[in-house]
């Protein structure tokens, strides 16, 4: 069916008279309370500005290389997205448990009280089996959570130790460059592999200071080899052998 005829036109409301407003100028008092207001909000900012760093300092969030955050490098290391960086836990050497300071102290270092500890969730740990790595350049040290909470023997082979071992020879080496040389040539030639880790003189001096310390906590060179056993492969251990028979004997 259709329908015939023109469409009617709808009818449209009058178009109202516009009415203007004066803006009435800010008085004297009003403009003195405006610039007031601005100072106290810009005293505020800078208040609470100096307050976050303040908190960032005590947990360790000091700038690292390249003018990148702790946070920052740790979002780019473990790939992180925004956000998820938050749920990273940092405490600084210096305030580690209880039961870790003894590794810490055996060092006898105080330049290792300021080594920043970064605690990682386990689901957003990187480093499959191995618990813990450490970033000298950085003087951080990365940490699977379940590991380092563990409340039966924690730590019981002292990774932590073997990790503040590595900013140590971070700090007395001549340079970056130096540190990272060393990470690159063998330091047992006779026990030459494909690999120059852990055959380098970097890895040398930490698991020296790591297994001094378990020699000194009582764990023997069987108990070493053991638990070595569980990250490593057996073409490692000549030269973890050659580095036990320099601290238990041979």
């Amino acid at each position: 069916m259709s329908v015939e005829g023109k469409p009617k036109q709808i009818d449209q409301q009058p178009e109202l008279p516009k009415v203007e407003t004066s803006t009435k100028p800010p008085t004297d008092s009003e403009k003195l309370a405006s610039h007031n207001l601005e100072r106290e909000q810009t005293k505020a900012k800078k208040q609470d500005d100096a307050k976050i760093s303040e908190i960032r300092a005590s947990l360790g969030l000091e700038q690292a290389e390249g003018g990148k955050t702790t946070n920052q490098h740790l979002q780019e290391y473990l790939g992180l997205q925004e956000g998820a960086v938050e749920r990273v836990a940092l405490l600084k050497a210096k305030n580690l448990p209880d039961h870790y300071q003894t590794q810490r102290k055996a060092l006898r270092d105080e330049r290792l009280d300021k080594v920043i500890i970064a605690v990682i969730p386990d689901d957003l740990w990187v480093k499959g089996s191995q618990p813990s790595e450490s970033s000298a350049e950085n003087q951080l040290i990365l940490i699977k959570q379940s590991y380092f909470e563990a409340q039966e023997n924690p730590d019981e082979i002292a990774w932590l130790c073997h990790e503040l071992a590595h900013c140590q020879n971070f700090l007395d080496a001549e340079s970056p460059e130096a540190y990272q040389g060393n990470m690159q040539k063998f330091a047992f030639e006779d026990l030459k592999t494909e690999y120059t880790y852990p055959n380098n003189p970097v890895e040398q001096f930490t698991f020296t200071k790591q297994f001094q310390y378990l020699k000194e906590h009582g764990k023997s060179r069987e108990d070493v080899l053991t638990m070595l056993s569980k990250y490593y492969h057996e073409e490692d251990f000549p030269f973890f052998n050659r580095l036990l028979d320099g601290v238990y004997g041979k």
